[in-house]
């Protein structure tokens, strides 16, 4: 994964996710109390996303006792794309938790849904993104709009993995290009044969190096390592869970 941030003390995220959800979909919506609109959004969006077996993550999935900005920064990390979900009655601080959230994700580099009502107004920032909106009097309109943003959202992932062939392809390889693309792709597609190309970057990696000391090829060792660790752990995992 790329060099992240921590948005709290600037310091490098050196570790990946504690675990990851291929296939999922990180949410961001206000959570306490959310207004009737909201919550109508939110419920659709789920009915939309279950049948086409695509599970959510949202803050209610993260606990513990380290800083709750970073824990969400992890999920947005973990999940391969991210869904906003607001309107003109989401609450201000609601609203705000939710456009930093969304720079975390465009920093992070995954794919955003931007659902609203129709009233609400866009962050600056975000003004020239695709939105789906909301009509209370044009709900199949609506489900119909999410359905489409799932197909670019394959289509994201199938585009992954071509990107990662061909870079795989090249005479010299990008390592740590190659491995990003893998990661991109395997959290958007849950495709375990991602991970078999994972472990064909590990062997390019094989004694490159081996008689220097490069800090950044074996911290590329590691993530290339740990990604094929964790792939596989989520695999086994939903394998598991769909039995």
């Amino acid at each position: 994964m790329p060099l992240v941030f921590s948005p709290l003390s600037e310091d490098i995220l050196s570790s990946p996710p504690k675990r990851l959800y291929p296939g999922h979909a990180f949410v961001m919506r206000q959570i306490g109390n959310p207004p009737p609109v909201d919550l109508r959004m939110a419920e659709i969006v789920q009915e939309v996303f279950a049948a086409r077996n695509v599970p959510t993550k949202d803050a209610d999935a993260s606990t513990g006792g380290g800083d709750f900005l970073e824990r969400i920064l992890g999920l947005i990390r973990a999940t391969g794309f991210t869904v906003a979900i607001f309107s003109h009655k989401t609450r201000a601080n609601a609203m705000a938790n939710i456009t930093l959230e969304l720079g975390f994700a465009a920093m992070c580099g995954k794919p955003l849904i931007i659902v609203k009502s129709k009233e609400a107004r866009a962050p600056s920032d975000f003004t020239r993104t695709d939105w789906v909106v909301y009509d209370e009097g044009n709900e199949d309109r609506f489900r119909a709009k999410l359905n489409q943003a799932l197909d670019t959202i394959e289509e994201a992932g199938a585009f992954q993995d071509f990107l990662l062939e061909t870079a795989m392809e090249a005479k010299s390889i990008d390592c740590a290009v190659a491995l990003e693309r893998a990661n991109k792709a395997f959290l958007l597609t849950s495709d375990g044969g991602l991970i078999d190309k994972a472990e064909r970057i590990a062997e390019r990696l094989e004694g490159v190096g081996e008689d220097n000391s490069i800090a950044d090829l074996e911290r590329l060792r590691s993530e290339v390592s740990m990604f094929v660790r964790q792939g596989r752990a989520a695999l086994a995992e939903a394998g598991a869970g769909a039995g």
